[in-house]
This record gives structure tokens, sequence and C-alpha cells, in this order.
């Protein structure tokens, strides 16, 4: 599938994780997201598994219309549930786990689940001093906000790899976005749509990082803290 066939960009995907709330309070979210306009709601985090990650898809579903995409940090994190499922590659992982371990445990439930796999280059970039926890469970090589060159390295070998999508990441609760320099890079000279998360708490930054190339912003503990900051990003993404 081509990520691009879920709308014309730049697309707005909500970011759930399971772990930060209850099913039904992550129903609510999804709700809320749907009626301000959202394109897709992502679940996943970065230790979110199990029956959790069902139970909460499963209740999405119910109160929601959206596509869900689960965005898992392993094997564990699928569920068949789901409409479609980010089969990605942790692009600057240092552990074989999250460049291709978690995925081959994971690929025969995936071929009997009727979930369709979008695969995807993962890339974690280091905007905070401290590290994320999605820089600590994946053992990331960091890419600081100046190492334009080195995300772009990344971003070409996820092309050259045949992966679908990039996915420019900050982790959740980073203190500010990919860097629009970095973003801006990626989009000229890699042709897959570009996905952008992390560190966007407001309308600014959400058109800093469209404006700069993305074609799809996720937004993830804004969802979770404040669904009036939601809607106004979906708001200006939509604009």
């Amino acid at each position: 599938m081509n990520l691009l066939d879920l709308g014309k960009p730049p697309l707005h995907f909500t970011l759930i994780d399971p772990d930060k709330q209850d099913e039904g309070e992550a129903a609510v979210i999804a709700g809320g997201a749907q009626d301000f306009g959202s394109d897709a709601i992502m679940v996943g985090g970065s230790t979110a598994h199990g029956q959790t990650v069902s139970d909460t898809v499963f209740r999405i579903k119910r109160e929601c219309s959206l596509p869900v995409i689960l965005f898992p940090s392993g094997a564990s994190g699928v569920c068949t549930q789901a409409d479609y499922l980010f089969f990605m590659m942790l692009m600057n992982s240092q552990s074989p786990r999250f460049l291709v371990g978690e995925q081959v445990k994971a690929a025969p439930f995936l071929r009997d689940s009727g979930v369709e796999p979008i695969s995807m280059g993962y890339i974690v970039v280091s905007t905070s001093e401290n590290p994320t926890k999605v820089e600590q469970v994946g053992r990331v090589d960091r890419i600081l906000p100046g190492e334009v060159d080195k995300a772009l390295a990344y971003a070409l070998c996820a092309q050259y790899f045949g992966l679908s999508c990039v996915y420019l990441e900050a982790g959740s609760g980073a203190s500010r976005p990919v860097p629009y320099e970095m973003i801006k890079a990626v989009k000229t000279q890699v042709n897959l749509p570009l996905i952008v998360g992390g560190g966007v708490r407001d309308v600014s930054s959400a058109r800093g990082v469209l404006e700069a190339g993305a074609d799809v912003l996720v937004t993830g503990t804004i969802a979770e803290e404040n669904l009036g900051r939601l809607s106004e990003i979906v708001s200006a993404v939509k604009r």
C-alpha cells in the first residue's frame, strides 16, 4: 500500500499510546481526532504490547471510523483488529532486534492477520538534551539537530532498501520538533512520502514542519494532554 492512498497531503495522524490511558479514554481521543479532521489513528508506544494494544484498538474501532494503523515497538504490539501496520525498520538502531529481529517474529502473524503492512524507514532524531524513551529502548545511533547529512543518509538508505515511506521522529515528549532544515533536506532528496512527528505542541511548529515538506504530521502527547490544542493543530494542517 502507498501511504498517500489515505488522502492528499498534508495529512494528520493522531498517535495514541495504549500505556498512557485506558481504552475508554483512548476512544474519546480518537473520536475527537476524527471530529477535528485527523486522517488516521496510530496506536503504539515504546512499551505498549499484548492485550493492552488489542483492547485499545478494539475500543477505538467501535467509536471511530478512521483507519487504525499499528505503530508497534515489536512483535508483541501486533493485533488483528487494526487496518494497517507500519512494518518498520528503526534505521539508526544499533540493535539487530529493531533492524530485523522483531520483524521476523511478527511476519508469520502478519501474513495470517489480514492487517495490511506499510513498510517504513523509521529514523529517530535527538532533539532533546536527555534521550527520549524511544532512543533508550531502540538503542539508537543519536542524530543531533545539526547532523542533517547523517539523517539524510539514513533516509536514502530506506529508499534504496525499497521501503515505502520515511518517518523522522523526535520521540514522545520531545522538547523540540525535528529541525526544519533536516525535514527539507530529506524531502528534496528522497523520493518517498515523508512523515514527521514528535515535539509538535502548537500551531507554529506544526506549520513549520509542513512548510519544510512533511507529507504527514503526527501528534501524540498533545492529544493526550489537551484536545483543544489538537483541534488547533489539525485545523492548521488542513488549512
